[in-house]
């Protein structure tokens, strides 16, 4: 990071550094599925990983310097998966899984980053990646509705904490760090509505009950338990003359996100109309998101005696007119490949 004085720059060496982190991943893992006669079919498999990595902070201050981290671990992963075809419309599928989330990469540096004269950020290089174990029961009507209960425990959940300094009362920082474990249980459903000719609709109910533990030592513990719930609704009518309207929105009751940062209640409405022209060629579309501007956060976390607030928003209510020409052959059709690395591109984001 450089400073800027009379048009030259110089080098903040107290707000520079480099990280390198190194991981290799190896895993290995088997799958067995069959069915057991015409009406109910099993599936089981396991996957191993073993994780070597290496973690070395150069600071330009030598001050800021931390010894290099090394981490090695192996885990294992046992899936199941139990389905009852019980009519030809209507199926039941009890569902086991044990998975891993590894932090982002820009979470693990270690170096501080002041932020403020009282407020500073860090990374944890030693931060564990969460394991999460999961139990779903499904039931699918018609092939069109779904109904949804879980339980999950995570173990090592990983979470966003600002706590007090001890060095300085008034100051604060914010870290990462690994909670005991989470465990939630929630429902879900969904459902496709043909409300009348030329009305169609969509609904996603998901409620859920969370509960956080963890104890750090010395009075910094988390025990924060809450209900939240998230409905999502689209519906979209054919009006006179050939338009398309389309009215969604979403709202999110109250919860808390990471380990104790409870978050207020926000909601969205867009709407949307449509025409084709041209032998349905040229495609006009006017749309209006987030029309009540509401969609934005606040709340509060208090942790080992430290209070804070926050709020904020983004550009998020907007108009917009869109034209379109096909061209081509609307009946081809593009084909998308995985290739396998969505997951660690994401590990490289914002957590």
């Amino acid at each position: 990071m450089y400073d800027v004085f009379d048009d030259q720059q110089n080098l903040n060496i107290q707000q520079s550094n480099t990280f390198d982190y190194d991981e290799d991943v190896y895993a290995g893992y088997v799958n067995y599925a069959r069915p057991i006669n015409d009406a109910w079919s099993f599936s089981a498999g396991i996957r191993a990983e073993q994780t070597d990595a290496v973690g070395n902070l150069v600071a330009f201050d030598v001050n800021l310097m931390e010894p290099p981290v090394e981490l090695n671990y192996l885990n294992w992963f046992p899936s199941a998966g139990l389905t009852w075809q019980m009519s030809p419309k209507q199926t039941f599928a009890l569902n086991y899984g044990r998975r891993i989330n590894r932090p982002d990469y820009n979470v693990l540096n270690p170096f501080n980053n002041q932020l403020s004269q009282l407020s500073y950020e860090k990374g944890n290089p030693f931060l564990r990646p969460e394991i999460v174990n999961n139990l779903e029961l499904g039931y699918t009507l018609n092939y069109r509705y779904n109904f949804k209960v879980a339980y999950s425990k995570t173990m090592d959940q990983i979470t966003r904490l600002i706590g007090p300094d001890e060095n300085d009362p008034r100051a604060n920082f914010i870290t990462w760090e690994n909670l005991a474990e989470q465990t939630v249980w929630s429902m879900n459903i969904s459902a496709p509505i043909q409300v009348m000719k030329g009305w169609s609709s969509y609904i996603n109910l998901n409620a859920s009950h969370l509960d956080n533990q963890a104890d750090y030592g010395d009075g910094a513990i988390v025990d924060v338990q809450a209900f939240t719930y998230n409905i999502y609704q689209q519906s979209t009518f054919d009006l006179p003359f050939g338009f398309k309207g389309e009215i969604s929105g979403w709202f999110s009751g109250p919860g808390i996100w990471g380990g104790v940062f409870n978050y207020d209640t926000s909601w969205s409405l867009d709407v949307g109309l449509q025409r084709r022209f041209l032998n349905d060629a040229v495609n006009i579309r006017l749309n209006a998101s987030d029309l009540f501007y509401e969609s934005g956060w606040s709340g509060t976390s208090e942790f080992d005696g430290l209070i804070t607030t926050g709020a904020g928003n983004w550009d998020s209510r907007r108009v917009s007119l869109s034209i379109s020409y096909d061209m081509g052959n609307r009946n081809v059709k593009s084909r998308k490949r995985s290739t396998g690395l969505e997951d660690e591109a994401k590990r490289v984001g914002s957590q």
